[in-house]
């Protein structure tokens, strides 16, 4: 049984964020997204406090919800934007983001797209030197790379995004080729960048792994003589997805990471450079839910709980078997002793949901809640097997608002020729 509560989620999974969670499902349908704009803001808010000692600049990744509504409350609340790629940073800007505050980390752009990218004012982070070269005639006055620091983690092998036998990235000895290539170039200033691996809830891994960032961004300012305008540790802050699960420390968290920059800076190192982080799941992973509908129940080998929603919705558990925790709206823990499986409607054996749970006794009808849907859900939902997006609604104060409409088979089908 779950020893840990899920925020703004009342005790029974009737409401949320305050609001009745049959009231969403009955105004706005199922399945939708439904967001706390209070645990969004609670949750920069902890960041932000974390760091304080130190001015880290935090830097949202796009890529974990690219909803508008979101990204532009994300980019008030002072926070900048972490782009992947050109569409990234178009919205970033229309948003209400300032070029300066974009950095874009892409991987295997076009030489087009990265010239476009660059020409709107906004840094890059390149992958390696091949890819700086590519806009080598127009290379933008800094220029950054992404390191390969040599370890990795994250919660599974397909989020490790550094060690061995990963796309990401050079090695320093072949960021100290780079780096030397950029500034003859023209590159006048320079930036450097690692990501790590997503949905680490170690403090210690991101100790170990900033020293080693922070010892590399050193040789290669001591071999080459150049000075880093900025050091951009990337993001990977966890944030728990089984409900007996603890949160990251993230106050022990910062403190390894502003303890080993600060031992740099007082060795002489990093006098005027930027500390940047890229959290995106920590922002809003648990700042949102996805409310689904039961729609069937089979007693067979397995008690199999059909839902409206799917793999084609949640891709993340098929894709790397993840987990995410459902509640059913109404019913108390102690209702919760029937194991079950939950499934979606993709055409797929791989479309479950969660296997073997423990449930109440639910009717067809039931409001199924899926937690931590705030990031990689509706940002990596697809229309497969024609089925729907979900809608997505943000409850902000007072007011519950429609952000996202659900897709039709009109919208899924606007773009073909008919």
């Amino acid at each position: 049984m779950s020893t840990l509560t899920y925020p703004d989620l009342s005790p029974n999974s009737d409401f949320y964020s305050d609001v009745p969670v049959t009231y969403l499902t009955k105004k706005y349908g199922t399945p939708i997204v439904v967001y706390s704009m209070k645990r969004l803001y609670e949750n920069i808010s902890r960041l932000k406090s974390a760091f304080a000692n130190h001015q880290v600049k935090i830097h949202y990744a796009v890529k974990a919800n690219y909803n508008p509504y979101m990204v532009s409350r994300i980019i008030n609340s002072g926070v900048g934007i972490d782009a992947a790629n050109l569409n990234e940073v178009r919205l970033a800007l229309l948003s209400g983001a300032k070029p300066s505050d974009i950095i874009a980390t892409p991987n295997n752009l076009s030489g087009n797209e990265l010239l476009k990218i660059s020409q709107l004012g906004v840094t890059i982070n390149f992958d390696h030197q091949g890819q700086m070269e590519t806009i080598k005639n127009h290379l933008p006055e800094t220029v950054s790379f992404r390191i390969n620091p040599g370890i990795g983690r994250g919660e599974f092998a397909g989020i490790t995004t550094a060690g061995h036998d990963v796309k990401f990235g050079i090695s320093p000895r072949d960021a100290l080729k780079a780096y030397d290539s950029a500034r003859k170039c023209g590159a006048k200033k320079f930036g450097i960048h690692m990501m790590t691996g997503s949905n680490v809830l170690d403090p210690e891994f991101f100790k170990e792994s900033t020293e080693r960032f922070f010892s590399i961004s050193c040789e290669i300012s001591d071999s080459l003589g150049i000075e880093f305008s900025f050091l951009d540790i990337g993001g990977g802050f966890g944030v728990p997805y089984d409900l007996s699960t603890g949160p990251l420390d993230i106050n022990r968290t910062a403190g390894y990471i502003e303890q080993n920059f600060l031992k740099y800076r007082n060795k002489g190192y990093f006098k005027d450079s930027d500390l940047i982080i890229e959290p995106g799941r920590y922002i809003i992973s648990d700042a949102a839910i996805l409310v689904s509908e039961i729609t069937s129940i089979k007693n067979s080998e397995h008690k199999i709980i059909g839902l409206d929603t799917g793999m084609n919705t949640l891709i993340r558990i098929a894709l790397y078997g993840a987990h995410h925790g459902i509640k059913i709206a109404g019913y108390s823990d102690q209702e919760y002793s029937n194991l079950s499986d939950v499934v979606g409607q993709v055409c797929e054996n791989t479309d479950y949901l969660a296997r073997n749970i423990l449930l109440p006794d639910v009717h067809i009808g039931d409001p199924a809640i899926i937690l931590n849907a705030g990031a990689y859900v509706s940002s990596m939902a697809s229309n497969y097997n024609l089925l729907g997006t979900p809608a997505e609604v943000a409850i902000d104060g007072n007011n519950d608002i429609l952000i996202r409409e659900h897709s039709t088979l009109d919208t899924m089908l606007g773009g073909f020729l008919k």
